[in-house]
């Protein structure tokens, strides 16, 4: 495919007669229009039918129509083209066109090397003295697309006489002269001629939906039906390599037990079976040790808070002295307010 254009796949719209709808992905619009001249130029040599579609404005509106502004309704789309015919007039027209547009820009690209070399030459001192870099590089921009257009106009023309070049003026205008000399370097663009594998791809891509989807279903099954002979290929192998790899291990078994005296101790006529390792067994998660079973008896009763009598021994041990438990004294004045008992 083309970098140029964009080609789907060609739909059947009526009985043996076949549309594609072309797109010119370029970013200039400009540029487009060219590539879009070039695929016009071409239906007609080939016997098909070319028409370029409507496309509506987003911008517009019917206040923006009644006030009078620039905005219009709608146009015509030159980024897109389509194209109808017979299945094998649409095939090398669009065989025809990838490479028709190929070398259209490369010609163009020749041209503006061409261009490249004026530059660096004597001749074009007298007219870049005025000319910077930014300059020079909108010219080169400009010429390429005045040659690429002067090449589009003149596909049509079998032969054009090559003018020379007027030394008296620069060559950014006299890109019409560039274009016929690159063109008459290479002996003009072929529009007729396709290439036969080409035009087979593009009629294979022609199929239509439903048996494009056959096809695919078909090749989908082929592939499976030979996996599974594969895979059944692949089981019967390994059984034959483990019954020789078991019956290699019983002759040795069989040398080494004669040799050894133990023969009778194992049976050889019995196949070996298979080692089966079990799956490891899950891990309870162990619970963290609670400080609470750390204490003591009498201990953990003293600092639950529970009202018992506790031990004098149990005193000692957690104070580490005998502790003394005496009724402090109360004063007179403090007793007449204190609860009775």
């Amino acid at each position: 495919m083309s970098a140029y254009v964009e080609i789907p796949r060609p739909y059947e719209s009526a009985p043996g007669r076949f549309t594609v709808d072309l797109v010119f992905p370029a970013a200039s619009k400009h540029r487009a229009k060219q590539h879009h001249d070039v695929a016009w130029a071409l239906a007609g040599v080939h016997g098909v039918e070319a028409s370029t579609p409507w496309k509506l404005n987003p911008r517009w509106s019917y206040y923006k129509e009644i006030s009078g502004t620039e905005e219009r309704y709608g146009g015509l789309d030159e980024r897109r083209l389509t194209v109808q015919g017979g299945a094998r007039a649409v095939a090398r027209y669009l065989a025809a066109l990838v490479r028709v547009v190929d070398e259209v820009e490369a010609l163009a690209t020749q041209a503006v090397r061409a261009f490249g070399e004026w530059k660096r030459s004597a001749a074009a001192a007298p007219f870049l003295e005025y000319e910077d870099a930014s300059t020079m590089r909108v010219r080169s921009r400009e010429f390429r697309a005045d040659v690429l257009r002067a090449l589009v106009q003149g596909l049509d023309a079998r032969t054009r006489p090559v003018g020379e070049r007027d030394s008296s003026r620069p060559l950014w205008e006299q890109y019409g002269a560039v274009a016929e000399e690159v063109r008459a370097a290479v002996g003009g663009v072929d529009l007729e001629r396709a290439g036969a594998e080409a035009v087979a791809a593009q009629e294979v891509r022609m199929v239509s939906a439903a048996v494009a989807e056959a096809e695919r279903l078909v090749v989908a099954e082929a592939a499976r039906v030979e996996a599974q002979r594969l895979e059944e290929e692949r089981v019967e192998l390994f059984q034959q390599v483990h019954a020789a790899c078991a019956r290699e291990a019983v002759a040795a078994d069989a040398e080494r037990f004669e040799r050894d005296g133990q023969g009778a101790l194992f049976a050889m006529s019995e196949a070996r079976l298979p080692l089966v390792v079990p799956p490891p067994m899950p891990v309870k998660a162990r619970r963290a040790p609670s400080r609470r079973g750390r204490l003591r008896p009498e201990t953990r009763v003293a600092l639950s808070g529970a009202v018992r009598v506790i031990p004098a021994e149990a005193v000692e041990r957690l104070y580490g002295e005998r502790a003394s438990f005496a009724v402090p004294k109360v004063s007179p004045d403090r007793r007449r307010y204190a609860p009775a008992a």
